[in-house]
């Protein structure tokens, strides 16, 4: 089993970020703890906690305790509130097994002031057992030191490649999209301005990530110059809408690229979502939107 080199590993961190951006509550700590399980197979306890709870107990591993937070509630006297209880019910219950306590966290950006004033609160009440925040990045520098390329594949799908999809893949993305009809006598759709990429903020990765699928959206030109008429403003528009809903529900672009292209992968391809050129056919087709039509926001004129 290999390592990945820069270019997937890259790809697997902007994926594992904003996947982590969209998981609340259960769903946050699931993806907690396959990550977990992938870093330490074997010593990873995860407590069920349908019987009589978890006692605080969201993970064990070597003396360290996890409670996993997804940002499901985003009032910040609610956090810190839970977080002590957390913390009080698995100190009173798991005592000198738990030396260490992590608050695992989804917000990527930060932690709210009353929070994190709650976390100095109890470092201080609490000074036996060492009290650490994860946000994702120090979950994912954890997780991934020693970690392969396949693990990473099994647990986030493999990357696109760096040859352009087929054009069956690209079709069955397209008529994923171009399942309800839309109105054809829509306004045309114009170039992509000049720092688009820029003006939208994306991370590193993204950008990368766009840049190495953009040699290949000729493919997509190709095969919408050679399908039914009104079906590019069809799918242009089905593709607006979504990205509308998932911006405002999200309000991050690097989560809003990829899950445009998991929710088309999901819908094209069920039961195929990590396939490398499946992946390759929804990112071609998410990107060639993005340079021809008003999915993300355009810079102002003459900036």
């Amino acid at each position: 089993m290999g390592m990945p080199d820069a270019q997937d590993r890259a790809w697997f961190r902007s994926v594992f970020m904003a996947r982590s951006h969209l998981k609340s509550s259960f769903e946050w700590q699931n993806f907690v703890t396959e990550f977990m399980q992938a870093r330490h197979p074997g010593k990873f306890y995860q407590v069920d906690p349908s019987g009589r709870g978890d006692k605080g107990c969201d993970g064990w591993v070597e003396g360290l305790m996890l409670a996993c937070y997804g940002a499901t509630n985003p009032k910040p006297d609610y956090v810190k509130n839970k977080m002590k209880t957390d913390f009080t019910s698995a100190r009173t219950y798991w005592k000198d097994k738990m030396q260490k306590w992590a608050f695992v966290h989804n917000n990527y950006i930060g932690l709210a002031y009353m929070v994190v004033e709650g976390m100095m609160d109890l470092q201080e009440e609490a000074d036996d057992v060492e009290i650490q925040c994860w946000p994702p990045q120090v979950l994912w520098d954890h997780c991934t030191e020693d970690i392969t390329r396949e693990q990473l594949c099994d647990l986030l799908g493999a990357p696109p490649t760096d040859h352009p999809a087929g054009m069956t893949y690209i079709a069955r993305c397209v008529e994923s999209l171009a399942r309800t009809r839309l109105s054809t006598d829509l306004e045309g759709i114009p170039p992509v301005p000049y720092g688009k990429i820029e003006h939208n903020e994306f991370s590193d990765e993204v950008v990368q990530l766009i840049l190495r699928i953009q040699p290949h959206t000729d493919h997509v030109r190709y095969f919408f110059q050679r399908s039914s008429p009104g079906e590019q403003d069809s799918v242009s528009q089905n593709l607006r809408e979504r990205y509308d809903g998932l911006l405002a529900k999200l309000q991050n672009p690097d989560a809003v690229f990829h899950a445009l292209c998991d929710e088309l992968i999901a819908e094209a391809f069920p039961g195929r979502e990590g396939g490398a050129e499946e992946r390759s056919a929804a990112m071609m087709v998410v990107t060639y939107f993005f340079e021809q039509c008003e999915i993300f926001k355009a810079p102002p004129e003459g900036s």
